[in-house]
């Protein structure tokens, strides 16, 4: 072979090396930016949306609803107060989570994570059983729970709390919301009706509390557009109602429905609801 034909070869040689060398350099940057680009995110914007997405997830959540703790036969609203414990002994030895409003309001507006079987205790009304009877149940096994109540019966009416109660009660895991200030139906009263009952409310209740009231059941359950929006212009976060059903971060923030536990239910049926999802 002449010396012209060697050198060609060499240089062809030379060529094939390089290019070989490129291409497997390449694709070791494009594995490795493809690997990289799944399991280490680079900027904080990155890392804030991985975290979400493994967090966010649309749980369901019973709210269950109770009135008073009390006995008196064939009054579906008075949950005798065996009973209520034993209820309570159920969620505390099969390991439920019970939320307080703040952490249901983190969870409904930025898809916060929860425990895995999350749920909320409320009363309505404000019965002065709640105190007796309730409080030390909930105490005992560490439950949280919200009482709603009805402002204008604080310290005038006998069987409804007082300030010092819900005062003690705020300070230990149950917390005071709003009820109203009278009960009214409000999809039966005006609108500027609808504001000054829940306005009137706030203020007092933070009057006495001494802190920011931001939530509220509506009385009856009953509703219209123009109770939501008094809701949202008098300054709560979240509303509830006493539409059956669990919950989740879907619902409408001013209209969330609840689990009415009947003085009726046996423990079985008191299970049963807190799965069922309408």
């Amino acid at each position: 072979m002449s010396l012209h034909k060697k050198a060609s070869l060499l240089s062809l040689i030379a060529i094939l090396i390089g290019v070989i060398v490129l291409l497997y350099q390449f694709t070791g940057l494009v594995i490795y930016k493809e690997k990289n680009s799944i399991t280490t995110p680079k900027t904080t914007k990155d890392v804030f949306v991985q975290k979400s997405n493994d967090s966010v997830k649309n749980k369901k959540i019973p709210i269950l609803m109770y009135h008073s703790i009390s006995y008196e036969k064939d009054n579906i609203l008075k949950v005798p107060k065996e009973k209520f414990r034993n209820q309570m002994k159920y969620l505390k030895d099969n390991n439920y989570t019970t939320l307080t409003l703040d952490k249901l309001y983190s969870y409904m507006k930025t898809g916060q994570n929860l425990p895995s079987k999350p749920i909320v205790i409320t009363f309505d009304d404000g019965y002065k059983d709640n105190y007796t009877n309730a409080y030390p149940i909930l105490k005992e096994f560490k439950q949280k729970a919200t009482i709603f109540v009805i402002s204008n019966t604080i310290d005038h009416e006998k069987n409804y709390l007082t300030s010092t109660e819900i005062k003690l009660m705020d300070s230990n895991n149950i917390k005071i919301e709003s009820h109203t200030s009278s009960h009214e139906h409000l999809d039966k009263i005006s609108y500027a009706d609808n504001i000054n009952t829940m306005k009137n409310s706030k203020i007092k209740l933070e009057k006495i509390l001494k802190r920011k009231i931001n939530y509220i059941t509506y009385p009856y359950g009953e509703f219209t557009s123009n109770t939501i929006k008094a809701a949202k212009q008098s300054g709560y976060k979240l509303a509830f109602s006493t539409g059956f059903g669990l919950i989740d971060k879907n619902d409408n923030i001013y209209s969330l429905g609840r689990i009415f536990v009947n003085s009726n239910f046996n423990l079985e049926q008191f299970k049963a609801k807190l799965t069922i999802q309408n």
